[in-house]
């Protein structure tokens, strides 16, 4: 067992950005010294939000080797995108791993633990101080299960080992690690994160000379978010450009009716794909596709499903969605369904699914400003944090909304984490 030296509480502090897709961590280790990020997978500074349960090992696997297992058709239950159960009826249901039911908590646990365990690794030293991000809704329009969901991922971070443990909004962690380099100047500032799982927004009133200030809820003039993020653009561009070439809007039965969706929106959403790997579900599915009337289309989905290749599927409709950021035409290959199958990409069919994502992502930040009571034209910065502020959509929309502002963006991965332990330094070791 790991030795670490010996501390007071007051010496050490970290901030986690536990996301839907990816997870940092960065520590404050005394007023003076810089904050540094940590590795969590190997040289890299990010991990993504995944885990590994083998079969036939008591060793759990994360990141981007919980990825490599998968795909490698290791024996064992992968998960991924578990943040976005906090809050949710499933926590009380839990899940069976191995046949035996497994309840979030522990599953969460799991993944709170070993970035701890990394975070004290680097830091040599044991940490009990943590500030961790939480979205401004981890469940829209219900306050009730919003606070069970905080409640459960502080219960979560005890279990872990934290002893002391706060909660920061993500946007307002973005805005804190801005602040560095801000200067002496206040300056009018709406933070965007669109992160895997939520899109949050805050106006907040920032300045290099803030940064030691003990309470800044003067300065944090409004807050608003939604449960809706990268994961949702994913779905959208499945459903849209991908499920076609597995069945969906082909014809069923006898009547001509068109084939029923559900399997379509389970296959593209990630909390949904494991639950249609079990005997009476895919038995369920045998039966469906016995009446469809294009049997070579949804026999690829029968495949997926028996083969339970539904997160490999949803890996390239993610990776199709960042080349799509990138460039205006893609193409994405299928192959591992059936020889020389690929499905072609262009952004504006991508951008198209996006409507009712982004019209309520629109509405939010508008609502943000509103509460804030203020006009756009007073907005002098944009700070963009999450992947999903990648998306050239975003960006016009960013840019539409507030003409004037000078956009950020140069640390969208990287910027929470950042932040919280900006936020733990002035809170644990008593910065003033």
């Amino acid at each position: 067992m790991k030795t670490f030296k010996r501390q007071e509480s007051n010496e050490i502090a970290c901030g986690i950005d536990f996301g839907t897709s990816n997870t940092t961590v960065a520590i404050a280790q005394g007023n003076d010294d810089p904050i540094t990020l940590v590795p969590v997978e190997d040289e890299h500074l990010t991990i993504p939000s995944t885990i590994f349960f083998p079969t036939e090992s008591p060793t759990v696997v994360f990141g981007r080797k919980a990825i490599t297992a998968h795909i490698a058709r290791e024996d064992g239950r992968f998960m991924r995108s578990f943040k976005r159960v906090l809050g949710t009826s499933l926590m009380k249901e839990g899940t069976y791993i191995s046949g035996r039911k497994t309840n979030f908590e522990n599953i969460i646990g799991h993944f709170i633990e070993d970035i701890k365990r990394k975070a004290e690794l680097s830091a040599d030293r044991e940490i009990n101080n943590v500030v961790a991000g939480r979205p401004v809704h981890f469940v829209d329009g219900n306050d009730k299960a919003d606070k069970e969901a905080e409640a459960q991922l502080d219960a979560i971070f005890a279990a872990a080992g934290f002893k002391n443990i706060r909660f920061q909004y993500e946007p307002i962690a973005a805005a804190f690690a801005h602040e560095l380099t801000m200067g002496d100047t206040e300056r009018l500032a709406v933070v965007m994160d669109i992160g895997g799982g939520t899109s949050d927004f805050t106006v907040m009133r920032l300045s290099e000379r803030y940064i030691k200030k003990h309470d800044r809820q003067e300065d944090i003039l409004s807050n608003a978010g939604i449960r809706m993020g990268g994961n949702d653009f994913d779905r959208a561009l499945s459903m849209k450009c991908f499920m076609p070439l597995l069945g969906l809007g082909s014809l069923w039965g006898c009547k001509g009716l068109g084939f029923p969706i559900t399997p379509f929106f389970d296959l593209s959403e990630l909390s949904k794909i494991q639950s249609m790997y079990t005997q009476k579900y895919k038995r369920d599915l045998r039966q469906l596709i016995g009446q469809s009337n294009d049997k070579v289309l949804t026999n690829r989905l029968l495949s997926i499903v028996e083969e339970e290749q539904g997160h490999a599927l949803m890996s390239i409709v993610e990776e199709a969605k960042i080349r799509l950021s990138a460039c205006e035409q893609t193409s994405a290959d299928l192959s591992f369904i059936e020889t020389d199958l690929q499905v072609r990409l262009d952004r504006a069919k991508f951008e198209d699914s996006l409507h009712g994502c982004i019209e309520s992502i629109q509405k939010t930040i508008n609502a943000c400003i509103v509460m804030a009571g203020i006009k756009t034209d007073e907005v002098a910065l944009v700070i963009l944090t999450g992947g999903g502020t990648a998306i050239p959509l975003i960006q016009q929309i960013t840019h539409r909304t507030f003409p004037h502002a000078e956009i950020s963006d140069g640390n969208r991965l990287s910027s929470v984490g950042f932040g919280l332990a900006c936020d733990a330094r002035r809170y644990y070791l008593g910065a003033n």
